[in-house]
């Protein structure tokens, strides 16, 4: 047991979810343990990105699945699939190993980019190296990174592209620099830091992605070998030779052990995921202890997501140390799953996910690149620099993103909430927040604001926010329509906009 206090759950479940729903709430103080939270978690059966992507398209009377259909899917799921936190966790993926609808050849293969994502939420709690592989041969990773129809040098006369080969190394495992297990970097005489690989290693790894193609065009199943088109030479990658006669699956599976073994790959994808998933700014005792959980499971990420979860930093670090800037289209669902959102006229659908390419400056596989929506190292002017504190979302939070999302905000809590009435539009997705309306009505200010302060502060709200909530509250003579107010101001707040 754990004595977590009502905060602490908030807090814990607003990392380890979509969105906190206050029955989600209730159920974790009642086990009082986040370790047999996430046990359950990671049993919970789990829709199918796929599957759903296809009945949107179904439900929109369409021949075949498009973008619109995978991302309105992609809500359908993070509002409302049990599994929260495999959900959670494939998102934080998702912009590790990055793949785009942006794309040429994929901008019109939605069903494929929805199983590279189901793919990424099957492999949430797998090993390391299981979910590298998986990720290698899928067809939508090696249309992407063009490692798809990769061929050896002595066909074609020039030498292999080496695109996947470099970012493998870079994005996907080990990074540009020798690191410690706490995640700083190891040193040369110089006091300079020292590179993982050079030129010569993304040469050779690049042969030994030759020989793999897409499996009769289908880019729902793994590349398949061709070995006539497999480079067999001998191969010399990171101080270790991979014999000459090899077929295309053995240099592969060399391979991925030798890289998912490799010292840095602990530190490199332990720090990715703190920083996707409970702070910007890990400290590097934080590190450490995930890092050496990831070591010393052999990549369990199943437990190295349980030791970023349940570690002491969560609670006992100061919070500069523990804080994390929310991603936009995070913001969007929290307000949804916080506020019972449904969509209207019966539908079982999200139709019309937001406006999602205008409002929040990233969506699921969205990309514009390989690089992701932000560097995991970005620095805003000003400050944060100055502290040498990273905040990675505020690349794409601008005037203009806090202008959308805030109409969005406005628009979801007055239209599609306080007058919600028989919510009859089938394309838009209504909020009620009875709970809160019943409060206003009867009287309650104090709990109103107690409970919204709980609900989207997570019982942090600043005095600042909490005396503008309750001047809000007292300006109104009929208190119902003081709710839709109270709410648009405590979810543009910054107390909501930063996880601390």
């Amino acid at each position: 047991m754990e004595n977590l206090t009502q905060q602490q759950a908030c807090r814990f479940l607003d990392l380890a979810t979509m969105g906190v729903k206050q029955s989600e709430v209730t159920y974790l103080l009642s086990l009082d343990d986040r370790g047999q939270w996430i046990n359950e978690q990671i049993a919970q059966p789990y829709m199918d990105h796929l599957q759903q992507t296809r009945y949107q398209a179904h439900s929109r009377n369409l021949s075949a699945s498009t973008q619109d259909c995978r991302v309105g899917a992609w809500f359908d799921i993070a509002l409302n699939d049990n599994a929260q936190l495999r959900q959670r966790v494939a998102f934080a993926l998702s912009q590790i190993f990055v793949v785009s609808e942006k794309d040429s050849n994929l901008i019109q293969n939605a069903d494929a980019l929805a199983n590279f994502y189901q793919l990424l939420t099957q492999g949430a709690f797998v090993s390391f190296k299981d979910l590298l592989r998986d990720i290698t041969l899928s067809p939508v990773m090696g249309l992407y990174l063009t490692m798809n129809g990769n061929k050896p040098q002595s066909i074609t006369g020039q030498a292999p592209d080496q695109n996947y080969a470099r970012e493998v190394m870079q994005l996907f495992t080990i990074g540009l620099h020798q690191l410690n297990m706490d995640g700083s970097f190891v040193l040369d005489e110089q006091g300079k830091p020292q590179e993982t690989y050079q030129d010569s290693d993304i040469e050779a790894l690049a042969r030994v992605f030759t020989g793999w193609d897409v499996d009769n065009s289908n880019t729902l199943v793994p590349m398949v070998a061709d070995e006539t088109q497999h480079d067999t030479n001998t191969k010399y990658i990171l101080n270790q030779t991979y014999p000459q006669g090899q077929t295309a699956r053995q240099d592969l599976e060399q391979f991925l052990e030798q890289i998912s073994s490799h010292p840095n790959v602990a530190p490199f994808i332990s720090t990715l995921l703190i920083k996707r998933l409970t702070t910007s700014n890990p400290s590097r005792e934080y590190v450490y202890r995930v890092a050496n959980i990831f070591y010393n499971s052999d990549g369990n990420l199943a437990e190295v997501i349980h030791a970023i979860y349940t570690d002491r930093a969560l609670f006992d670090t100061p919070s500069h140390h523990m804080a994390k800037v929310r991603e936009p289209i995070l913001a969007m669902t929290y307000l949804y799953r916080a506020l019972h959102a449904y969509p209207g006229g019966g539908n079982d659908i999200i139709y019309d996910p937001m406006s999602y390419k205008e409002t929040f400056n990233q969506y699921p596989l969205g990309a514009n690149s390989v690089f992701n929506f932000y560097s995991p190292n970005h620095m805003p002017p000003g400050d944060l620099t100055q502290k040498s504190l990273t905040a990675p979302e505020l690349a794409i939070i601008d005037w203009g993103q806090l202008i959308n999302m805030g109409n969005i905000f406005y628009r979801c809590l007055r239209d599609y909430g306080q007058n919600r009435g028989n919510s009859s539009n089938k394309k838009e997705l209504y909020v009620a927040p009875a709970a809160l309306e019943d409060l206003a009505q009867s009287g309650q200010g104090e709990q109103l604001l107690d409970t919204i302060n709980l609900w989207v502060l997570n019982a942090q709200g600043s005095p600042e926010v909490l005396a503008r909530l309750q001047n809000i509250y007292n300006g109104h003579n009929n208190k119902f329509y003081a709710v839709h107010k109270m709410l648009f101001l405590a979810f543009i707040s910054p107390d909501f906009m930063v996880q601390e």
